[in-house]
């Protein structure tokens, strides 16, 4: 794969359940299977990256405890470089997630005030062919372009300001009808960026995911598998995504690509 990305954004230390059910109030309930490592949106991407073969730096920032230690050390040995992270006097970032069958539940620790901010990385990214970001401030993308192909997680949110600041827009189906307060989120794109130079890709779910480019909406199906753990699976698609089209593919051979690797992120526990 020609090039190489960053990916600049979380970081987190994930401990996923696997359940039967969620349970009730006040009742307390087993767990059919527990799994500990790393996670956060960026660095699941940039894992998956990795894996496909891409040259891939990790730019943001754990904790200085025993928690970032290891969530740095998943990373490096996931053939990730970790330069572009800074060990800050914090805590490291937690995210437990829930999996009971056909859903996920996702409870994250409090957002940390730490002595960082995504302008210190952007230095580091200076030479990428690919940054990648989870990030929600579209200011920071604008300064980010340069010559570099630019992608972002929407990870819940929106602002149309992405898509001019950004080549690619990752989001899913559920998680933008709520951002915009539409049933119809497809439509909703389709009216208001049609003329947008920015790709979308929208997963849906066992539908696979819908592309919004040049005024069109295509849906590229998928095969369909008995999810484990559904937590990171918009994660891989994006690193598949991104590989593809760094290797010359078309928006629906990449996004072929990226619902292959979601498929082997929701066969196992946990996001990577």
């Amino acid at each position: 794969m020609p090039g190489y990305v960053c990916c600049l954004g979380s970081i987190n230390f994930d401990v996923t359940l696997r359940l039967d059910r969620l349970p009730e109030a006040h009742e307390k309930i087993p767990a059919k299977a527990v799994a500990v490592g790393g996670g956060g949106s960026a660095a699941n991407t940039a894992v998956w990256l990795a894996r496909e073969g891409a040259r891939v730096r990790m730019l943001g920032w754990v904790g200085d405890d025993l928690l970032g230690a290891f969530a740095l050390r998943d990373l490096a040995e996931a053939g990730v470089d970790v330069a572009g992270v800074k060990a800050v006097r914090s805590s490291s970032p937690v995210a437990v997630c829930l999996s009971p069958p056909g859903d996920k539940r996702i409870v994250t620790s409090p957002t940390l005030e730490a002595p960082w901010t995504p302008d210190d990385a952007l230095p580091l990214a200076a030479d990428a062919d690919w940054l990648h970001a989870a990030v929600r401030d579209a200011n920071l993308l604008t300064r980010a372009r340069g010559a570099r192909r630019l992608s972002l997680e929407l990870n819940g949110s929106y602002d149309p300001a992405f898509a001019r600041a950004a080549d690619c827009l990752f989001t899913n189906c559920d998680e933008l009808a709520r951002a915009v307060g539409s049933d119809d989120p497809m439509g909703f794109l389709l009216e208001r960026h049609a003329a947008d130079p920015a790709i979308w890709f929208v997963t849906h779910g066992s539908e696979g995911a819908k592309i919004l480019s040049g005024g069109r909406v295509e849906t590229v199906p998928t095969t369909l598998v008995e999810p484990v753990d559904r937590t990171g699976g918009g994660d891989a698609f994006n690193a598949g995504v991104i590989a593809g089209l760094l290797s010359g593919a078309e928006p629906a051979a990449a996004a072929r690509n990226g619902l292959r690797l979601a498929a082997r992120a929701i066969s196992r526990l946990g996001s990577r």
